[in-house]
């Protein structure tokens, strides 16, 4: 839980670590990135950190 924001909500956070972002990422397994705004988040913050690096194709979604 981060500012009060269970894991397994759909909102976004005003700040995201890492480690939030990992867990937001195994939570939302079922989620579209494109759809889901903290798991989008999430992806752009593991992006930003280095722990994500995404592939040369179009993004799928995930």
């Amino acid at each position: 839980m981060q500012f009060g924001v269970p894991v397994n909500d759909h909102r976004p956070v005003p700040v995201m670590t890492v480690q939030h972002a990992h867990q937001v990422m195994q939570t939302h397994l079922e989620c579209l990135s494109t759809e889901c705004p903290i798991k989008k988040q999430a992806r752009a913050r593991l992006i930003e950190a280095r722990r994500m690096v995404p592939g040369g194709r179009d993004f799928s979604g995930y």
